[in-house]
């Protein structure tokens, strides 16, 4: 499967995205293992440009969704050098194979369940 590329609209919502959608719940402020390299080098590009530092603070403690477009628009600038951008994109598309990896799982699974819970009989065991 080739590599998808991604726009910086697309890989600020996979680096961030998880603080706007979840709000101020404990999931959305822990850091998930496969995201967490890439909203670090997010994090690291941007050090030291106060805009960028402060939507990225917005986003995770305000769950701001402006914040998020800013700091898409940001992420656009500086996609603009290409090792970043590849890194970046490099990045993103192995969250997304993990995340569709899961989603097939889970999928399966969902189907399994659903067929375990319409299993129709007699409740009782021996019945009388």
């Amino acid at each position: 499967m080739e590599p998808v590329t991604m726009t910086a609209a697309g890989i600020a919502m996979l680096a961030f995205g998880e603080f706007v959608k979840a709000g101020a719940g404990e999931i959305a402020k822990k850091t998930v293992g496969s995201i967490a390299p890439l909203r670090e080098l997010i994090k690291k590009r941007f050090a030291g440009n106060k805009k960028a530092e402060e939507a990225i603070e917005k986003i995770e403690k305000e769950q701001s969704p402006e914040a998020l477009n800013k700091l898409s628009v940001y992420l656009e600038d500086e996609m603009d050098d290409v090792q970043f951008a590849q890194s970046l994109q490099q990045l993103a598309n192995q969250i997304t194979n993990v995340q569709n990896t899961a989603d097939r799982q889970y999928i399966n699974q969902g189907r399994d369940q659903i067929n375990i819970d319409n299993i129709t009989g007699n409740p009782r065991i021996g019945g009388s």
